[in-house]
Order: C-alpha cells, then sequence, then structure tokens
C-alpha cells in the first residue's frame, strides 16, 4: 500500500482544525494567521463580485440604449420613406459636409487620446527627473498640441452647425416632416457612435480590473492555503488532543 503523503495530511489536518479548534484554549495562535487570511479572500472576492456586477449592469444599460433607439427609429424611418423624394434632395446636399464632418471628428478623438498620452508621458518625465530641457521641449509640444485641439473642436463644432441648419426645413418646405425626421435619424446616428464607444472602453476598463483582482484573488487564495498548512503543522507538532484531529498523527508518522 503507497505510503500517504505528508503535505495532503497536513492541509487536512489545518483545515480541519480550522472548523475544531477556534475558540478552545488549545487553539494555536497560528489559527490568527488564518483568520486574517480567510478575511482577504472574502474582500477580494466581494471587490470582484461587484466588478462582475458592474459590467453586467453596464451590458446591461447599453442593450436598453439600443432598445430604445430601435423604438424611436422605426417611426422616424416610416416618415422618411413617405417623403423620400424631398430627403433624397437634401441629403444629396449634405452629404460631403457629412464626410468632411466625420472625418473631423476622428481626428479629434485621435488628438484628445495623443494629448492624454502626452500629458501622462510628461508626469513621468518629471517624476523621473528626466533632463530639464527635454521636459521643456514635451511642455511646448503639449501647448502646440492643445491650441490644434482646440482649432479643430472649433471646426467640428461649425461643421455641427453648418450640417444642422442645411437639415432644417424653411417654413412651408415640402416634404419637412421627412426632413426633420431624416435629420433625427442621423442624430441617432451619432449618438449609437458615441454610446458605443464609451461602452467599449467602460467594458475593457472593467475587464482589466477584473483580470487583476483575479489575480489578487488567487494570491489570497494562496495565502489561505498556506496558512492552513502552517496551522497543521502546528497541531501537529503540539499533537493537540482532539477525537477527530488525533487519527492524523499516526498517519503523519507513517507518511512521506
Amino acid at each position: 500500500m503507497a505510503k500517504e503523503s505528508y503535505n495532503d495530511l497536513i492541509f487536512q489536518l489545518g483545515d480541519l482544525s480550522r472548523d475544531r479548534l477556534p475558540g478552545k484554549p488549545n487553539c494555536p495562535r497560528s489559527m490568527d494567521r488564518v483568520y486574517r487570511a480567510e478575511e482577504a479572500v472574502v474582500a477580494r472576492r466581494d471587490e470582484l463580485a461587484g466588478l462582475e456586477q458592474e459590467m453586467n449592469d453596464e451590458d446591461a444599460a447599453y442593450q436598453e440604449f439600443l432598445a430604445e433607439q430601435e423604438k424611436e427609429k422605426g417611426g422616424h424611418q416610416a416618415i422618411v420613406r413617405k417623403w423620400k423624394k424631398a430627403v433624397d434632395a437634401i441629403d444629396g446636399k449634405v452629404k460631403d459636409l457629412r464626410k468632411t464632418l466625420a472625418t473631423r471628428r476622428a481626428e479629434l478623438r485621435y488628438a484628445q487620446d495623443a494629448l492624454l498620452k502626452l500629458e501622462k508621458k510628461i508626469a513621468d518625465m518629471e517624476l523621473t527627473r528626466q533632463d530639464p530641457a527635454k521636459v521643456d521641449v514635451a511642455r511646448t509640444n503639449l501647448k502646440k498640441n492643445r491650441l490644434a485641439q482646440m482649432r479643430l473642436g472649433r471646426e467640428v463644432e461649425d461643421l455641427d452647425e453648418r450640417l444642422a441648419t442645411a437639415l432644417t426645413p424653411e417654413p412651408g418646405q415640402p416634404g419637412a416632416p421627412g426632413i426633420l425626421a431624416h435629420k433625427r435619424l442621423l442624430e441617432m446616428e451619432d449618438e449609437a457612435e458615441a454610446r458605443l464607444g464609451e461602452h467599449d472602453a467602460r467594458m475593457a476598463e472593467i475587464d482589466q480590473a477584473i483580470g487583476g483582482l483575479e489575480e489578487q484573488v488567487k494570491a489570497a487564495e494562496d495565502y489561505l492555503d498556506q496558512a492552513l498548512f502552517l496551522l497543521g503543522e502546528d497541531v501537529y507538532a503540539q499533537r493537540i488532543a482532539d477525537a477527530q484531529l488525533a487519527p492524523f498523527y499516526p498517519r503523519l508518522d507513517r507518511a512521506e
């Protein structure tokens, strides 16, 4: 018959001791380590559950947004179909303007991201006490980038205003209801794109946080296992009198 594993038996002894010895006068002081380890595991698991709930809530909110958009979209699409000729005429006039606006919006998002990265880079340079001359150059570039972003932002605002004006019918203009419905559908496209970006960014942020917390949970669980193992060794060394623990001692004497 193969000999039992010393490590496995010690861990089992520690695990059982966790249930048998708390509050008893012969409880080893190493039990306190187990308590702290258990508290850490519970805390990390609670944090993880909270993040997972955040992810579920964000996804539910996004799905609700999509459902509301779909519900609203149907009515506007019906009106657009009714006034298709008037809508097509307006759409042909604003087609190039919409393309330019989409391009500038993308450029603005890129510029905003680049600005945030440069600000972080400068903060890191200052923290690591890099060459002041290099920091000054980076600050100068930051100012230039901010001005360029502001100009781009104003251009986007101007294009937005021009598009809104072009899609606003004159009083009594034929097909006005269809044009206004088409305008709202275009606004909804922009809203959907912005919401998708926010949703993806938030989900990625939570997912990254979950990944880091899962590592913390694993580390806390490993520490708890170690604490239980050390408790088992203390109990075995002291051969604490207990009806359920005592049978482990001779088995451990024989174990490898």
